[in-house]
């Protein structure tokens, strides 16, 4: 067979499907070029979800005349003035995307050249050009591309619904607006304006507001501020700044979660694994953290010639960089343990709304609707104090030492239906899940016992013997050398069973038995991870929760109150061992918003 050089158009189609993957891959390239020309405003414009039309337009430096051929042509580039990968400063390097994208659509090139008075323009079908020839163009640059992958139709193809190309194109666009805010973006799609946004202009506070702007102002709000740094060199640093939301704003996918690694949007799993990680216990089962988080490092520090999209990247001490980014969040999420979004009292207060709507000529409501409005409250249960608070000691005792902010989740004033703590505090009321808290603080009381080598054991006066089903006792008998590293000692006893000698002494009198079986029964349907710690710390959430004060029990105020305190000074407070918030706290502001008293 005979080997052969292939034809200049067929290496550029090759190289296009690797570069250019959809059309959000050719829009990618296209906002990254004008990035690099210093722009400071883009506009995008596309139709039929990029396959029809492509057009990014900057005012950027532009492109000198006799530059413009060369712009189409491979591995031909200004972004490597020292021929060297060692230190790449720019989004694009290669030379490849622009000559790729025009291999396989017809692409016009216009631009002006910031020292010139004439625009140039060029035309480009499957690779084929002709002379430049003038343009009407006065700033920048504007390149679009028209009906691509025309001439590979097989990838054409296999692109999806234009909605769904779009939704592509327009996350592209959201993530290069996220991580430039002095530049202003807008974003037409089939005649109408989706995102039209000025540069940001307060130096103090760029990203913040851009991430308001971008992501919303409930995350942005709420969002814990990430800021640390550590040295590489005596001139060399490692950086990371950014926001993260609270365990209890999750999302079921990862479409919330943006890193930026040197301003370029990365999708690295290791990375992604790791901000997890951070997380650990505090996520409901398969939901995923928000985040937009930026990392800088020194460019010799990281290779960047990895993908062909540029999407991954590889460092020189990628342990380093999971250490900086599991410590910073760890250390942030401990220091604002017992928060939850204010999108769960959100939708509390959405559980009140009225059923009918007030006429609104009238100050009243109907007789007929009002007993369906107020079922509501039917089948309320409210458990009063058993040592009610006295009015003066309240206000001159509490009240005072809420207005200074030292009990945040404030002084209890009563249980509700056997599981319910309400207490005030000096900005509304807060409502705790009293079985949810405490699951979570046996949880991290064990945790902390453990991670100190101090678990306390009790030997049982009389070994517990405990039948199992077949599945529940092979999993047990799996993990005996893990249950004594927390403080079990077990045994096997027949065929069938086993004996309990020992158990950890944070378990007090609990029923040891059910334990054991709830235990069992817990991870024959859900399973065990992998990792070590992640065994340990699922098989500590499943007994912690066996543990813990039970859904029906009533508090008195004493107990209460010592709950609340342990809340506030115990990590991961705001969460239960399964990811779900332990409190909902309403503003005065929220509760005067149900009176409609404005």
């Amino acid at each position: 067979m005979e080997i052969r050089r292939l034809p200049q158009n067929l290496i550029n189609q090759i190289a296009a499907g690797e570069v250019v993957e959809r059309p959000s891959s050719a829009l990618k390239e296209l906002i990254e070029n004008s990035l690099d020309a210093k722009a400071s405003q883009i506009d995008i414009i596309l139709e039929n979800g990029g396959k029809n039309l492509i057009s990014v337009s900057d005012n950027g430096i532009g492109i000198q005349k006799d530059h413009v051929p060369l712009a189409i042509e491979r591995h031909a580039t200004s972004k490597l003035p020292d021929n060297t990968f060692n230190k790449i400063e720019y989004l694009g390097f290669r030379g490849e995307a622009l000559p790729s994208i025009a291999a396989v659509s017809e692409l016009n090139l216009q631009s002006k050249y910031i020292d010139s008075n004439q625009a140039w323009s060029l035309d480009v079908f499957a690779g084929d050009f002709n002379e430049v020839y003038p343009s009407t163009l006065e700033i920048g640059t504007k390149v679009s591309i028209k009906n691509l992958f025309f001439a590979t139709p097989a990838r054409l193809k296999f692109l999806k619904s234009t909605q769904v190309e779009k939704s592509y194109c327009h996350q592209i666009i959201l993530k290069m607006a996220l991580v430039n805010p002095l530049v202003g973006f807008s974003f037409k799609a089939d005649g109408r304006e989706l995102l039209s946004i000025k540069s940001e202009n307060e130096a103090d506070a760029l990203y913040i507001n851009r991430i308001r702007k971008l992501m919303g102002a409930s995350f942005a709000d709420e969002a814990i501020k990430i800021q640390n740094s550590k040295q590489i060199t005596d001139t060399k640093f490692l950086k990371i700044h950014g926001l993260i939301g609270l365990p209890t704003l999750n999302k079921s996918n990862y479409s919330q979660q943006h890193l930026f690694i040197n301003g370029r949007s990365i999708q690295d799993r290791n990375l992604s694994g790791a901000i997890r990680s951070a997380y650990r216990d505090t996520l409901p089962k398969g939901r995923f953290p928000i985040f937009c988080l930026f990392i800088d490092v020194p460019t010799d520090f990281i290779d960047v010639n990895v993908h062909p999209g540029k999407t991954e990247v590889r460092f020189q001490d990628s342990a380093l960089v999971r250490s900086l980014l599991v410590g910073s969040i760890s250390q942030e999420l401990n220091s604002n343990f017992f928060q939850t979004t204010s999108e769960i009292s959100k939708e509390a207060i959405g559980k009140f709304t009225l059923n009918e709507r007030v006429n609104p000529n009238k100050n009243y409501l109907s007789n007929d609707n009002q007993n369906e409005n107020q079922s509501i409250f039917s089948n309320i249960e409210v458990t009063p104090l058993k040592k009610a608070l006295k009015q003066d000691d309240f206000e001159n005792n509490s009240m005072q030492t809420l207005d200074n902010e030292s009990f945040p989740l404030g002084a209890a004033l009563g249980q509700f239906n056997k599981n319910y703590i309400i207490s005030q505090n000096s900005n509304g009321i807060v409502i705790i899940d009293q079985h949810a808290a405490h699951e979570r603080l046996t949880l991290e009381k064990m945790k902390f016992a453990r991670q100190n080598k101090s678990i306390e054991r009790q030997i049982l006066l009389l070994p517990e013997v405990i039948n199992l089903e077949p599945v529940p006792l092979e999993i047990i008998k799996e993990n005996i050398e893990l249950l004594e590293d927390i403080g079990f000692v077990i045994e096997l006893f027949g065929e069938d069973a086993i004996v309990v000698r020992e158990i950890p002494a944070l378990l007090g009198d609990a029923d040891i038995k059910q334990i054991i079986i709830d235990l069992g029964d817990d991870l024959s349907g859900t399973g065990l991870p992998s990792s070590y710690l992640a065994k340990v710390d699922l098989i500590l959430g499943n007994i912690a929760c066996h543990r813990s004060v039970r859904s029906g029990r009533n508090l008195n105020e004493s107990e209460m109150n010592q709950l609340l305190r342990e809340m506030e000074k115990t990590p991961n407070s705001g969460q239960c061992n399964h990811g779900r918030p332990t409190s909902i706290s309403l503003s005065l502001k929220d509760i005067e918003k149900l009176f409609n008293r404005n």
